[in-house]
């Protein structure tokens, strides 16, 4: 099925759906509003990371220092 069939086959279920189905559709626009702003924090921090990276990369651990002291401080 094509983009638009489905768009005009939920529109067309939409049309004629009773509250509770209504609603579920609804929880499921929600949720993936959610998961957006989600999804946009963690690019923020990701960003700001990749910039305070990019302006002194060798500010940074090596990954062996950060697993050690990882493995020191909880036993793993």
């Amino acid at each position: 099925m094509s983009t638009i069939e489905l768009k005009k086959h939920i529109k067309n279920y939409i049309d004629t759906a009773d509250e509770r189905m209504l609603r579920i559709f609804n929880a499921i626009i929600e949720s993936e509003s959610e998961n957006d702003l989600v999804f946009r924090d963690h690019k923020e921090e990701l960003d700001l990371r990749l910039h305070l990276h990019e302006e002194n990369p060798t500010a940074g651990k090596e990954w062996s220092a950060v697993k050690d002291s990882l493995q020191k401080k909880y036993g793993i």
